[in-house]
């Protein structure tokens, strides 16, 4: 009802959407099917007004570099495996160096082989770049694999938080 939102202190009622600094991964990736992965990990940056296009590029490839998607820059997302897919949509998220990422059921409609494949993978990269990330899932052993800190929701109504061996 409520307060406000704050990322690395700065409060953010008021920010225009494109200077917060916040990356998005969604549920269905929504990666452009006309684009490269280059271009799908470039669009963002077209946003960014406070961000130099010289910078567009090493941003991009480092995200890349991260990310094992090197190989893979030239390719259209139908020429992509779900798991590589789901890599690009969340270096979509990373290139923009935001303070903190949101991720909505990022691997929900992976198989069961792959999600736990990528749900390593992306344990490693959120750990290795040291970013906050606030991840969305229904599925319980994701939430307690990935996380530090989990929070119980149910009906919009805060019902359980704590550490992962707590809850």
């Amino acid at each position: 009802q409520s307060g406000c939102i704050k990322i690395n202190g700065l409060d953010q009622k008021g920010v225009p959407p494109n200077l917060r600094k916040v990356g998005m991964v969604f549920q269905d990736y929504a990666l452009f099917p006309h684009l490269t992965v280059e271009q799908n990990l470039r669009y963002g940056l077209k946003l960014k007004k406070d961000l130099p296009k010289e910078n567009w590029s090493g941003l991009v490839h480092q995200a890349a570099r991260i990310l094992g998607l090197t190989a893979l820059l030239d390719r259209y997302p139908h020429e992509l495996s779900g798991g590589q897919q789901q890599r690009v949509a969340l270096g979509r998220g990373l290139v923009l160096k935001p303070g903190i990422l949101l991720m909505d059921e990022p691997l929900s409609s992976l198989d069961a082989k792959l999600r736990t494949q990528v749900r390593e993978e992306l344990q490693d990269i959120q750990q290795q770049l040291g970013i906050t990330t606030v991840y969305v899932t229904h599925d319980q052993e994701e939430a307690l694999s990935l996380s530090d800190a989990v929070a119980v929701i149910h009906h919009g109504k805060l019902q359980q938080a704590g550490r992962p061996e707590d809850v």
